[in-house]
């Protein structure tokens, strides 16, 4: 009996397919994670503002550093879960860790580069000690919303009172407001690095993509050298929140200018 034609033809097609489709779907897959944690990791830095701001709005520290190294600690506390971190050198691969327990969340929070003693909320796994995981910035007020006759001076420093009517009444003279920038690590293979580079094209410049062989367009910054060196790619997430102060203000801590970027 003879077989009907184009048997032979089709033959190992349903190979080829699979070949050809089954990573796309593998490769979406993927995608579809990461850009869910994504999400996620947006929602815990919303969260995050609004505990920065809190402590920061209940407790006000004698020097401005402090201040907003506290707002930034209670910040880096509250995105703990989503925060990555290297278990070894530049080709370990990315972890998150266990925080689904008081024991095993202060085991992370006590691991080099988050809240123990050496190098708190920095990158020091990707030896980017100028990276934070959390990074806040005083949007308001400013120094020159605070009329000179609404402060008052305690031991050679000014405070602006938090709580009298004709101060606080005023555009918003009391109330803090920061902007929070959670710098997320992705931690899925293939689509963390496709995301990063699709997000680094989009808020690019035209005119930064122009440039020479021997002078680069675009200069490496530390998102690009956490890339490039430990192949792990992070997305900066910001956040805004704002809330009146529970506390004076130390006139010395407002900023001139406002420091988040819109």
């Amino acid at each position: 009996m003879r077989r009907p034609k184009g048997i032979h033809r089709e033959s190992g097609q349903v190979e080829v397919e699979t070949a050809i489709v089954l990573p796309l779907v593998i490769f979406l897959l993927l995608g579809l994670i990461q850009l869910g944690l994504l999400h996620q990791a947006g929602i815990m830095a919303k969260y995050a503002a609004y505990r920065a701001v809190r402590t920061g709005a209940l407790r006000v520290y004698s020097s401005r550093d402090d201040w907003i190294k506290g707002m930034e600690m209670a910040a880096l506390a509250v995105a703990l879960p989503v925060l990555g971190y290297k278990t070894g050198g530049a080709g370990s691969p990315e972890v998150l860790g266990k925080t689904d327990s008081a024991a095993n969340w202060l085991i992370k929070w006590n691991k080099p580069g988050f809240g123990g003693i050496l190098f708190k909320n920095k990158m020091v796994d990707l030896l980017l000690t100028s990276l934070k995981y959390t990074e806040v910035k005083i949007c308001g007020p400013l120094k020159g919303d605070i009329p000179e006759g609404d402060t008052y001076e305690v031991s050679g420093t000014k405070y602006v009172p938090f709580d009298l009517p004709h101060v606080s009444g005023k555009g918003n003279r009391t109330k803090l407001r920061i902007q929070l920038t959670l710098n997320y690590r992705m931690i899925i293979p293939f689509a963390d690095w496709v995301i990063y580079y699709m997000y680094r094209g989009w808020h690019t410049a035209r005119e930064l993509h122009l440039g020479t062989v021997n002078t680069p367009a675009l200069p490496a910054n530390a998102y690009d050298l956490a890339a490039m060196n430990n192949k792990v790619y992070i997305i900066p997430i910001k956040s805004q929140y704002a809330m009146k102060m529970h506390s004076d203000i130390p006139y010395d801590h407002l900023p001139d200018d406002n420091e988040c970027e819109d």
